[in-house]
């Protein structure tokens, strides 16, 4: 059972890790293309209806969470009937949303002028607002009528099948957005060829989901029972409190940056989100996959067996975690200024606060794991809404009295991880996940922290033998790379968990994955 445990994670890692690598290069072809073409107020347009579709997703409230949850013990023992039920209920509850969503959006068109603080910045070219804003409220709501089977999937430990789904379509949306930009420079049809592609991946996951699963359309019209459906209203009243918070940090932050800093600034900080969500998108396609092996395992096994395989997989998020920031803010400054222009680039403070804000929110990433895995919704409920409070409160405060630029939502976000999340959902964790105290944990952290100062310091000085130019950026990033990974081996080579990692990795080159 282990073994097919471990095995099904390195299957879904792989083809989720060899997928985004393939379009993260087509989204920087794509990114590059579009900056060339359509430039910076563009960008910031898409950013800016990006970000006000994220708001108005809260509607999702963390469903779709708390359903693969559900899903973990009844597909362990095989109850077809009661995946079933889940699902149905899920399939009402997302057109419900999906439709939420699209009639909410509507209502906003009369005011998408109040979110733009100059009007002046927009392109005298650029098609009516109404219009582009239309589109990518189509793109978001069109997801949720197809999108819930892709949940049953990832459930069942079948994460690789939907990541190459992803990769076929996001292939094909980049390639035609690529030729729209280079042969008619329009932005129009660049959006309609998105809602084209989120459509058919949808769809074709859905399909897959029924040939794999086809007992779900021999009980198409069971019913969840109430025992069922309260817990899950339960789940997902304590979820919603989470998507509040995720909703203020990712959505309502961008949003005040567009009105207050200027669509221009929020079209170069959109590469800079770029940037960072590429690392982090790659980071999670690593370690998500392993959420429904955690889901296993927890269900199985004992607390004290769930927490040592806790901190091998912390140990694998720390050391991603100081390679990737490390990297990010000894590089993104210069790859930017290369590829896109110096025209492109914030300083060098609101990049190490923009990566390190990075580091924070990846440090999560095993705690978040767990909470889902193992159901922690209820106690972990109130902390997002003290998030959201503590990181608008400081946005307004730095925005409107100090007067700070793009710095002030990076920073408010900051604090708001320091003050919340980085010590609340690992205490939650430990308490209710584990039932042992928190104290190492917070020790380890700390530890872990201090070996990413300490690379930082290190990088950065040998990065400063090397120029401006191409070659001397591939000796910056060759640096980043090695060193760290140098630094974490002689810190814990003696530990069982760099031996767990080695272990993991051996097991990978073995299967040729």
């Amino acid at each position: 059972m282990t073994t097919n445990r471990t095995r099904s994670s390195i299957k879904n890692s792989a083809a989720a890790l060899i997928g985004q690598l393939a379009t993260i290069v087509l989204n920087f072809a794509v990114r590059t293309i579009f900056i060339k073409t359509l430039g910076a107020a563009y960008l910031g347009i898409n950013g800016l209806f990006t970000n006000i579709l994220s708001v108005l997703s809260f509607a999702e409230i963390g469903f779709g969470t708390a359903v693969i949850y559900a899903m973990y013990s009844p597909l362990a023992v095989h109850d077809e009937i009661k995946v079933a039920k889940l699902m149905n209920y899920y399939a009402k509850v997302y057109e419900g949303i999906g439709t939420f969503i699209f009639l909410a959006g509507l209502i906003l068109i009369p005011f998408l002028d109040f979110f733009i603080s100059d009007v002046s910045e927009l392109p005298k070219e650029l098609p009516a607002l109404w219009i582009i804003y239309l589109l990518y409220l189509l793109n978001t709501s069109v997801s949720y009528f197809f999108n819930y089977k892709r949940s049953l999937i990832i459930a069942s430990q079948n994460g690789h099948i939907d990541s190459l789904n992803q990769l076929y379509f996001n292939l094909l949306k980049g390639s035609l957005q690529i030729i729209a930009l280079l042969v008619f420079r329009d932005f129009l049809s660049f959006l309609i060829i998105q809602i084209v592609c989120t459509f058919l991946g949808n769809y074709f996951i859905s399909k897959k989901a029924d040939r794999l699963f086809p007992f779900l359309a021999s009980h198409k019209d069971k019913k969840i029972d109430k025992i069922d459906k309260d817990a899950l209203k339960k789940n997902v009243f304590a979820m919603s409190f989470s998507k509040l918070g995720s909703v203020v940090i990712t959505g309502v932050d961008d949003l005040l940056i567009s009105k207050f800093a200027g669509i221009i600034v929020m079209g170069i900080y959109s590469n800079y989100l770029l940037l960072t969500n590429t690392i982090r998108i790659v980071f999670m396609q690593i370690m998500l996959p392993v959420t429904a092996s955690v889901g296993n395992f927890a269900a199985q096994k004992s607390n004290e067996e769930a927490h040592q395989f806790f901190k091998k997989l912390f140990f694998i998020n720390a050391y991603f975690a100081i390679c990737c920031f490390t990297a990010l803010s000894t590089l993104v400054n210069p790859f930017i200024s290369l590829i896109w222009g110096k025209e492109y680039v914030f300083s060098a403070v609101i990049t190490l606060l923009i990566t390190f804000n990075f580091y924070l929110d990846r440090m999560r990433m095993t705690s978040q794991i767990f909470i889902d895995a193992k159901g922690l919704f209820w106690p972990i409920k109130w902390k997002s809404l003290f998030e959201a409070v503590v990181n608008l409160s400081f946005s307004f405060y730095f925005l409107l009295v100090l007067k700070w630029g793009v710095e002030s939502v990076i920073t408010a976000t900051i604090i708001s991880n320091l003050t919340t999340n980085i010590w609340w959902e690992p205490y939650v964790v430990f308490k209710y996940g584990f039932q042992k105290k928190v104290t190492q944990y917070y020790i380890t952290l700390i530890k872990y922290t201090a070996v990413l100062i300490i690379c930082y310091g290190i990088v950065t000085g040998l990065q400063s033998f090397f120029s401006d130019n191409f070659s001397g950026f591939i000796g910056k990033g060759i640096t980043a790379l090695i060193v760290p990974n140098i630094i974490i081996v002689l810190f814990y080579f003696r530990t069982g968990e760099l031996r767990y990692t080695a272990g993991l990795i051996q097991n990978i080159i073995n299967k040729k994955l």
